[in-house]
């Protein structure tokens, strides 16, 4: 893979930078709370640790191999989509949704994320493309946005080299001991039946 040398361009500002706070804050409210709402409900308490699971596997492999500005990755997770750790992120926000015990929640959660990332996804791409030049044009092309297909499924695990160290670098393994601590509190909360509101919103 080429390095390219980043081109000046300033991306945390307006638009964006509001995004990114609204994101931040999501990211921490809406768990709390679901925290706050949810019910126990087994089988849609396990759904959502698969998520949570999945989705954080998905950003540790991802943060594995991103070297943020210096170069384009294309390679392992990022060619199973473009934005892998948004996806990752999107998964494990529904999995907090489902850890609630509705599926009317866990659905609102994920319209919202959904929402929120794909504005921001629209926004890097622009700069992503000022960026890195023809070599993004041509990733735009052969890699779907968020969502994988069959074909980037099979390309998702050649080429790579995934580094912990480098995850460390990009604060992933924060992020995921924070997904755990998130899910234990769930847990915590529906053994010891510390709470439940009056409310059914299946």
């Amino acid at each position: 893979m080429d390095t390219i040398t980043p081109k000046p361009a300033k991306l945390k500002q307006g638009t964006y930078l509001t995004l990114m706070r609204v994101r931040i804050y999501s990211g921490g409210v809406f768990p709390l709370a679901l925290l706050i709402l949810g019910r126990w409900n087994p089988l849609v308490f396990a759904l959502g640790v698969v998520f949570i699971a999945l989705g954080e596997a998905l950003r540790l492999y991802s943060a594995g191999v991103l070297r943020k500005n210096e170069e384009l990755s294309r390679n392992g997770p990022y060619a199973l989509c473009r934005n892998p750790l948004y996806l990752g992120t999107i998964l494990i926000q529904l999995g907090f949704g489902l850890l609630s015990g509705s599926l009317v929640l866990a659905l609102i959660t994920l319209a919202w994320f959904i929402f929120i990332y794909t504005w921001v996804i629209l926004l890097e791409e622009r700069w992503l493309a000022s960026l890195f030049g023809a070599q993004y044009r041509d990733y735009l092309r052969t890699t779907p946005r968020l969502l994988p297909t069959f074909g980037s499924l099979a390309a998702m695990g050649e080429g790579v080299h995934h580094s912990w160290k480098q995850a460390k670098v990009n604060h992933e393994l924060k992020s995921a001991a924070i997904s755990v601590i998130g899910t234990l509190l769930f847990l915590i909360k529906y053994i010891f039946a510390l709470w439940s509101l009056p409310l059914n919103l299946w």
